[in-house]
């Protein structure tokens, strides 16, 4: 099957935007704005044709020891246009976030940092599709220096490639690698290093509404953090996550809707507690 050469433009790309940090530009406390299972599901590089969509994802984790339960709920937008460039077809997309975070009693809910996709473009060359965009994380959490926050008040921007290949006899291989730069923290000074991600499926088709697979992640720190004469910086973090993911597309008031779930088991973990992720996902248009 050949490529497309735009594509292999592309790809190069992000290989250079992935590998470029404008300065020693991820874990202040152990912290990341990657989250296991925001990115990987069946059809990961696959948009519709147009029109304006749903795409709602909430996610639920807690620690082995259930000290540090945390719930996330985005309900993104995403509107797929028919304007093409580089031969790929041109869209954007908003992802306002809300999270609660700690006991129920005392920990903390509210607005958490957004998820911004201002250019992305998504190309199909018979089996294989690619999905390609910069994605940005803003500081619109509530941030309080010290204080149990659901925000991190830094911004971090993330360089992504999604791709999905269609297997014959109804089997499909998706995988999308990111690469995030994150700004400093103005309130600590601190400034976090930067990150790899990869994410990936591996799903069967039952039917062409029904898809049973293995999803799973990579996330590893690649450059140390910085931070203020006197302030201990924290370890790379390092962790890997493996599990079951059901997905089924019903038609509701006759419109189809994508619903998945995705339980996510964390391992080889380090620089903070390792956990487990319940994931769902809903996708539907307007």
């Amino acid at each position: 099957m050949p490529v497309d050469r735009r594509f292999l433009s592309v790809l190069c790309l992000w290989i250079g935007l992935a590998w470029y940090s404008p300065a020693d530009l991820a874990g202040e406390n152990g912290g990341t704005n990657y989250l296991p299972g925001f990115y990987g599901d069946f059809g990961m590089a696959v948009m519709p044709e147009r029109g304006t969509f749903l795409n709602n994802f909430m996610a639920a984790t807690v620690d082995r020891a259930g000290e540090y339960p945390a719930g996330f709920e985005m309900p993104g937008i995403l509107h797929v246009t028919e304007q093409q460039l580089l031969g790929g077809r041109y869209l954007v997309g908003f992802y306002p976030a809300l999270a609660g975070l700690g006991d129920p009693k005392t920990g903390r809910f509210g607005l958490a940092d957004s998820y911004l996709i201002p250019a992305a473009l998504n190309w199909r060359w018979g089996r294989l599709t690619a999905l390609a965009y910069e994605g940005i994380i803003a500081p619109t959490g509530r941030y309080r220096k010290g204080e149990l926050n659901a925000g991190r008040n830094l911004w971090t921007f993330d360089h992504i490639l999604s791709l999905t290949y269609a297997l014959p006899y109804q089997w499909e291989v998706s995988a999308t690698f990111g690469y995030m730069n994150n700004l400093r923290n103005p309130a600590t000074r601190y400034l976090s290093g930067d990150e790899f991600h990869f994410d990936y499926l591996v799903g069967y088709y039952l039917r062409p509404e029904v898809g049973l697979g293995i999803a799973g992640s990579w996330y590893r720190q690649t450059t140390a953090d910085r931070a203020p004469a006197g302030v201990e910086t924290a370890a790379l973090g390092e962790a890997a996550t493996i599990g079951p993911v059901l997905m089924v597309a019903p038609r509701l008031g006759g419109r189809e809707v994508t619903l998945s779930r995705k339980w996510l088991h964390e391992f080889n973990v380090s620089g903070r507690p390792p956990g487990d992720y319940w994931v769902w996902r809903a996708f539907m248009a307007f």
